[in-house]
Order: structure tokens, then sequence, then C-alpha cells
């Protein structure tokens, strides 16, 4: 099962709509009387930016390859239920590698978005594509902020 990284992005975008909404009606407070700035952010353009992705997606690259190797090695001689359990196993260790890998550019990434926020007095933070129209982008400041220009 592959997971859609838009339809991920869309989905978290209309959660943050609908918290927003749900907040706005827990509060009783009329719409236009909340104040709140939106901002959005190319986030795969700033993780393409990240100083640390090149590294982290070769270190993968080679995991994968071990683990390729792994399974070629060990299924020798295996029934073919032995060899799609081991394949499974060894998926779930290159999965767990990529989200250690990239998880800690991501952190680093939501962090900045945050801090650049903060500083553009910027409320709600969308991802570029749940964007149509309007909005702060904050895609600029983020990447420096990664880079460690700020």
């Amino acid at each position: 099962m592959r997971i859609d990284a838009r339809k991920v992005i869309i989905a978290a975008g209309v959660i943050v709509v609908v918290v927003v909404a749900a907040a706005l009606l827990v509060n009783r407070t009329p719409a236009l009387a909340q104040s709140f700035t939106v901002g959005y952010v190319d986030m795969p353009r700033a993780l393409d930016s990240h100083p640390r992705k090149a590294s982290s997606e070769r270190a993968l690259q080679e995991f994968f390859q071990a683990k390729q190797r792994e399974f070629q090695e060990r299924s020798k001689g295996m029934t073919a239920f032995q060899r799609q359990e081991l394949d499974r196993q060894l998926q779930q260790q290159i999965l767990d590698k990529r989200n250690e890998l990239l998880g800690g550019l991501d952190k680093e990434i939501r962090a900045a978005v945050e801090a650049s926020a903060k500083d553009a007095g910027i409320t709600v933070v969308l991802d570029r594509s749940v964007v149509l129209y309007g909005g702060t982008d904050l895609t600029e400041a983020v990447i420096a902020r990664i880079k460690g220009n700020r």
C-alpha cells in the first residue's frame, strides 16, 4: 500500500481549517472578531533545501542496498511464504530507517516554520499545495532558518 503524499497534505490542510473553525465555534466569538493571519510554506522545497537531505538520502540508499543483499543471501532455500515474511521484515526496517533519517529533518523544518511564523506574526501556516489564493509565503524565511542564515 502506497501513501499519496498530496492526499496527506490536503487532509492536513483540511484538518487545520476544521480546527480553526471549531475554535471559533467553541469560543462563541463572531468569526470577524477573531484575528488570525494565514501563511504557507512549500514543504517539499524546504525539505529539498535542507543541508542534510542529500547525506540522509545517501545513507538511506546504502541501507536499502544492504537490505537487498541481505534478502538475497537469507532467502536462498526459503519457501515463497518465508521469503514474503522476510521481505516484510526488511521493508519495515527500511521504513524505520527512513523515519529515523528524514524524520529529524522534518522536525527541524517544522521548528523553522513555527519560528518564522511567529517572527512574521502569522497564526496559521498551511502547506502551499492546499492554498489556492492569498496568504503570506514563508518558504524563503524557513529555508534561510534551516540553512542557519537566521
